[in-house]
């Protein structure tokens, strides 16, 4: 039975199919915050969520009869997917609205579903895995510059200008910013001082930029790459098989 079931949750056909729907569940669930086309199409909205909950609701009790282990239902994935139908249930129950809210708020978490189906999402997972280490080292960078930045700013800016830099904290902003490169322009330095600070974070956000993407960038194609000998090397036994049997 558990290979049956294996066979039906990682047949194409389906897959596609309910990669679909997620898409069309996410679709419709940002169209459905309008007003006016939530008035006009409740009904068939509500009878696509009815759909797509017992589709939904299926799978993952075919996925829990094929666990080994009990502690695999608190798997990433799988807590995904009783988050994608739990809203739906507890609607019926008498429950706090802030909590209900938020429940629902959690239909969102259906896009990560996809990952279940498409190979890239794994090759970025790995991505991420494979260099975890850098990423933990430029991270820390990033919240040392925003530190930094920040203290420099309040005690170059704090007394001229201290709606903006009156504290650390109220730097954060200005700084996080800058170190994004986004540049609202909502807060900015008006001493000599000041301006050159920002010139500096704006300089190193621009370079951590670089060497963030660097690190993903070169670790996703690596994982890319390595698949393409693996096929490379199937067609030279191909060839080779070939060879021989015309020489016999």
């Amino acid at each position: 039975m558990k290979k049956k079931i294996n066979i039906i949750l990682n047949n194409q056909i389906i897959n596609k199919i309910l990669i679909f729907l997620i898409l069309s569940n996410l679709a419709v669930f940002i169209a459905s915050t309008d007003v006016e086309f939530n008035q006009k199409y409740s009904t068939i909205i509500y009878n696509f969520e009815i759909i797509s909950i017992v589709i939904f609701t299926i799978e993952y009790f075919l996925r829990i009869a094929i666990l080994k282990n009990f502690k695999d239902l608190f798997k990433p994935l799988m807590i995904v997917d009783l988050l994608a139908i739990l809203p739906f249930y507890l609607s019926f129950i008498s429950v706090n609205t802030i909590f209900l809210r938020l429940l629902r708020l959690s239909r969102l978490t259906r896009i990560f579903k996809v990952s279940r189906y498409t190979e890239a999402f794994e090759h970025i997972k790995q991505s991420f895995i494979n260099k975890k280490e850098e990423l933990f080292v430029t991270g820390m960078i990033f919240l040392s510059g925003v530190i930094i930045s920040s203290t420099l700013m309040y005690y170059a800016e704090g007394e001229i200008n201290p709606n903006s830099f009156g504290s650390i904290p109220r730097a954060f902003w200005w700084s996080i910013i800058t170190f994004t490169s986004v540049g609202y322009g909502d807060v900015y330095p008006i001493t000599s001082l000041g301006k050159i600070i920002a010139s500096i974070t704006a300089i190193i956000g621009v370079g951590l930029h670089g060497l963030l993407i660097g690190i993903i960038g070169a670790t996703f194609m690596n994982i890319l790459n390595n698949k393409a000998p693996l096929s490379d090397c199937h067609s030279q036994k191909i060839m080779d098989y070939d060879k021989n049997e015309i020489n016999l």
